[in-house]
């Protein structure tokens, strides 16, 4: 699991997943947030995405779905600034 961001206001939170007979290749997952989560599981989301290759370790898992985030990024609106009340 790993937490990243701020990128362009958002943050990621990656999962990487065993897949295979033994658990012997990992698929990344991603979730891009506005606000920073504490774990993957609660990210409150605004867009999930899952990595398009098995891979060997979970870390080179986890480094194609978080730059599959990073591309997807340029798709959303840059978050809103809150004015102080």
């Amino acid at each position: 699991e790993r937490i990243s961001g701020p990128h362009q206001g958002f943050y990621f939170a990656a999962f990487a997943s065993e897949a295979g007979e033994s658990g012997e290749r990992f698929l990344g997952h991603a979730k891009i947030c506005r606000r920073r989560p504490e774990t993957y599981w609660d990210a409150n989301c605004l867009v999930k995405l899952c990595g398009e290759r098995l891979h060997t370790d979970a870390k080179q898992a986890l480094d194609e779905v978080s730059a599959l985030a990073m591309r997807h990024l340029r798709d959303l609106a840059p978050p809103r600034e809150t004015a102080a009340a």
